[in-house]
């Protein structure tokens, strides 16, 4: 897993860069006044800009990351306060050795125009040592934010990583149950017809092909067409008594698509919709609407088919779960049930992801 603040560390220098040229730039426009700078004011702002910079480093990547990250919060409140105050009398020596505050003004046409009177000493002094105390507060906040971001990517990541892992055990959970009832199905097959029993291993060694190789290109093409060869190879056991349709979109998205998503439902519904005496149906229909893939399987309802929902729970809850593991709540899950007819919809967002 790559670093969660490798990003975060590339782009930190760019934004605190920024952030400190603006303060920097700052003096410039607020101690001028149409042709004249006063550049003894601008210098003075200068000078404390620059103990504000020391003393924003040197809690950022100093205090904060040995004292106050580490709770050792004595430690860090001692220190920051110590920093403050030194920076707050480096300040002042600053100033009071620099070039007077008034009258410094140095316009673009030679004109030294007075300047406003100089703050008495305690006034300076309170109001740098209040304005460190933001910046060090600023820095806080700074740090806090980057660490709860990456934090946050932590959190993400290892839930993406979850979901992979949850995903693959259910996956493995469903493809062997597919593949034991598709082989009763050619099991049965044997003595009828050892031709037709043949092409349908045939049959079935191409969607376990699938099944083992094409998990990361699988798309929503490959999942049409392993529903179009599993509808084929269960119609080689059925009689003429039995109406089966798969009715599919002619142009289909070329997007990925997790695989085998819908392979339980249309797997009950030949289990549970072919009547004994009679006439009975399956329909699957996939449409697209408004970027949503909408399944619709509807079948006849057989007479061991009365209690459908508490039977074969594996494959179903394992689809319910992966749809609510991929999909979260940003698909619907319908089931529809009369006396003859038995109907699961299932609408699920299109995207690349």
């Amino acid at each position: 897993m790559k670093s969660p603040s490798l990003s975060s560390r590339k782009i930190e220098p760019i934004v605190l860069g920024l952030i400190w040229l603006f303060v920097f730039t700052i003096p410039f426009f607020t101690n001028r006044s149409l042709e004249q700078i006063d550049w003894g004011r601008v210098t003075k702002d200068w000078i404390c800009a620059a103990f504000y910079l020391f003393v924003f480093l040197t809690n950022v990547y100093g205090l904060i990351p040995k004292y106050l990250f580490q709770k050792k919060y004595l430690n860090y409140s001692i220190s920051a306060l110590l920093l403050v105050i030194v920076a707050t009398v480096g300040i002042l020596i600053a100033i009071r050795f620099n070039a007077p505050i008034h009258p410094a003004g140095l316009n673009l046409a030679n004109i030294h125009p007075p300047g406003p009177p100089p703050k008495p000493m305690i006034m300076e002094i309170l109001d740098n040592f209040l304005i460190l105390i933001l910046v060090i507060g600023g820095g806080i906040a700074f740090k806090l934010i980057e660490k709860w971001l990456s934090e946050e990517k932590l959190r993400m990541d290892a839930e993406k990583e979850q979901l992979k892992s949850s995903l693959a055990l259910l996956r493995q959970q469903i493809s062997p149950h597919f593949f034991m009832n598709t082989l009763n199905n050619i099991h049965a097959l044997i003595d009828y017809d050892k031709e037709i029993a043949q092409n349908a291993v045939i049959k079935l060694s191409q969607l376990m092909r699938v099944l083992l190789y094409e998990n990361e290109n699988y798309t929503l093409q490959s999942e049409i067409n392993f529903v179009q060869d599993y509808i084929e190879l269960m119609k080689i056991r059925l009689n003429e008594n039995v109406e089966i349709t798969f009715d599919y979109p002619v142009t289909i998205p070329q997007i990925n698509f997790p695989p085998l998503l819908f392979v339980n439902f249309i797997e009950n519904s030949f289990k549970h919709g072919i009547l004994a005496v009679g006439n009975s149906f399956i329909h699957v229909n996939f449409s697209i609407e408004n970027e949503f893939l909408a399944v619709k399987i509807k079948n006849s309802k057989s007479y061991n088919a009365i209690n459908y929902i508490r039977s074969d729970k594996i494959g179903m809850n394992n689809s319910k779960k992966r749809l609510d593991l991929i999909y979260e709540e940003n698909y619907n899950f319908e089931v529809i049930e009369t006396p003859s007819t038995y109907e699961v919809n299932v609408k699920v967002p299109l995207h690349e992801n």
